[in-house]
């Protein structure tokens, strides 16, 4: 494993320098590109254990009739709102033009720090999907959530008028060198705010074949991962049923599986078809059509045995509600087992990749909004609203 001192480097070369990723399939090209740099980690991480979300107030408020970004951010705040948190890795607030229509569109993600994407616009072989910025959302009149925001990712998948499963994704990291280890750590945190659209002309619908974080310590696409994140109809485990529809009308669960072989999640009480599959173990909230919601993982893959991923939901003006809670050997039935050579991190997270079945089959478009995206070390050093 890197130490934390390789690791600072490792980012600050990246974010110097950058990575060109070829606009077709395949991984990035190593060719030094113009980055934005990111957050410098300068404490270790937190260590294993649940986490508490007790630096993250709940706050309230209404919305303002115009986007603008109503809410603040503290945790460290520098220019233009970016938080400054020791432990924090990566931010990308997208206050920056990418367009729909620009060919050009990747080096204005790689200028954000972000090793590379592959996006429709680019002429992307096989993408079926768009990734770009806009400063208004179809439908939406309300301020957004991010700090001093004005601009937010869109994620738009367009499996079924592009008749194929997507592959389009924004890269952080490099799978194809082992010089990115650990790149993300095996204890590592993530926070976005989000907002599922189903609004006017940007109708959207779920099913259960879609990716969202696709993590790699070897070429994409890979089975070295020890997690993945996808969004789906159903919760999975421990609920493992269609509570909202099949498919659903713009709104979905966030759910966790393994990779066969590098990573053992099972789950012995729930359906034995599903047991490397977790949801939410309090299904009372989810990611709601046209609502902005904070989402924080944490996920830790840093021993053999008692592993874990956590989930917390905060709907704009809310509070927040821990909806999953996985730990090895603590939640009843529930073992998270690691090879000792698998043990850590990875190298790469691309998202959110393949959505969608293949020509032919049962598919459906999304279009999901996102603002204030952050990779940390640790919690206390993500971002915290008043919103």
């Amino acid at each position: 494993m890197r130490t934390l001192a390789w690791q600072r480097w490792a980012r600050a070369s990246v974010l110097a320098f950058g990575y060109v990723l070829c606009a077709c399939s395949g991984g990035s090209t190593g060719e030094p590109t113009g980055a934005a740099a990111a957050g410098d980690p300068t404490t270790s991480s937190a260590g294993s254990g649940a986490g508490s979300s007790d630096n993250t107030s709940s706050g309230s408020g209404g919305e303002s009739s115009s986007a603008g970004g109503s809410s603040t951010a503290s945790s460290g705040v520098g220019a233009g709102g970016v938080p400054t948190g020791d432990g924090l890795l990566f931010f990308d607030g997208f206050e920056y033009e990418a367009g729909r229509e620009d060919p050009n569109v990747v080096a204005a993600f790689q200028a954000a720090g972000w090793s590379g994407a592959k996006t429709q616009q680019a002429n992307a072989n096989g993408a079926h999907g768009w990734l770009h910025t806009a400063a208004s959302i179809p439908g939406f009149a309300g301020a957004f959530p991010g700090a001093s925001s004005s601009r937010v990712l869109v994620i738009e998948a367009r499996p079924f008028t592009l008749d194929g499963q997507t592959d389009f994704y924004l890269q952080y990291g490099n799978a194809s060198s082992s010089d990115f280890d650990d790149y993300i750590p095996g204890d590592v945190w993530f926070q976005f705010w989000m907002y599922p659209q189903d609004s006017g002309a940007e109708q959207s619908a779920y099913l259960s074949r879609n990716k969202f974080f696709y993590v790699c310590n070897d070429s994409y696409p890979c089975h070295s991962h020890l997690w993945m994140v996808s969004n789906s109809a159903t919760p999975y485990n421990p609920h493992n049923d269609f509570p909202l529809g099949y498919p659903t009308d713009g709104e979905f669960y966030f759910n966790v599986s393994s990779s066969a072989g590098m990573s053992t999640i099972f789950y012995e009480l729930g359906d034995p078809y599903a047991s490397d599959k977790l949801g939410q173990n309090d299904i009372s909230d989810w990611m709601r059509p046209n609502r902005w919601t904070l989402v924080k993982m944490h996920f830790n893959t840093t021993s053999t045995s008692g592993n874990s991923w956590e989930m917390w939901l905060r709907p704009y003006g809310g509070a927040w509600l821990k909806v999953a809670e996985w730990i090895g050997g603590v939640t009843p039935g529930f073992t998270w087992d690691i090879p000792a050579e698998a043990v850590g991190g990875h190298r790469e997270l691309r998202m959110p990749t393949t959505v969608g079945a293949f020509p032919g089959e049962e598919q459906y478009d999304y279009w999901i909004y996102m603002d204030d995206f952050a990779i940390s070390i640790d919690e206390q050093s993500l971002p915290v609203y008043s919103d």
